[in-house]
């Protein structure tokens, strides 16, 4: 499957990050069924009772705190794959998001804050997996075409049973 993916230089003009053909699909498939837990969640959360809200709630917030740990295994490994060998800057960028992510799995604490604090520390590690990949010390480009799209629906996910849990 061919992609392309845009970002904005320094100079604030678009530019294109990402572009090839190699086949993604299979990557695809499982991040989109990465994000199924995510919207069946969200769809409980804006079509049940109290009960049926928090028991949702619990289990996003759960499994949101584990996709930012995948996502730190990630770095983990492109970081280890350097031909001179991984740099003290890329293991403890790969190893923040785990730190990060503790206090998320903690069952102490409001739900739903950790709810923003989820949908912020998905959307920086893209952020900044952009930046690695256009500095060419990131991901293979091919992972940004992927990434993109699954950080699109673990962020619409919370949006929605945040709304949810507000009516």
């Amino acid at each position: 499957m061919a992609y392309v993916v845009s970002v904005l230089n320094h100079s604030g003009k678009e530019q294109i990050a990402a572009q090839s053909s190699v086949k993604t699909g299979a990557a695809q498939l499982l991040a989109y069924l990465a994000s199924a837990p995510l919207i069946a969640a969200a769809l409980i959360i804006i079509s049940t009772d109290a009960d049926g809200v928090y028991a949702a709630s619990y289990a996003m917030t759960l499994y949101g705190a584990a996709l930012i740990v995948f996502f730190g295994g990630v770095r983990w490994g492109v970081a280890i794959m350097k031909d001179g060998g991984p740099t003290m800057r890329a293991l403890l960028g790969a190893g923040l998001p785990l730190v990060l992510a503790l206090p998320l799995l903690a069952p102490s604490g409001g739900l739903y804050w950790k709810f923003l604090v989820i949908m912020a520390l998905v959307a920086l590690l893209l952020i900044d997996d952009l930046r690695a990949t256009r500095r060419g010390s990131g991901a293979p480009e091919w992972y940004l075409a992927v990434r993109l799209p699954l950080t699109v629906l673990i962020e619409l996910a919370f949006l929605i049973a945040i709304v949810g849990v507000m009516r």
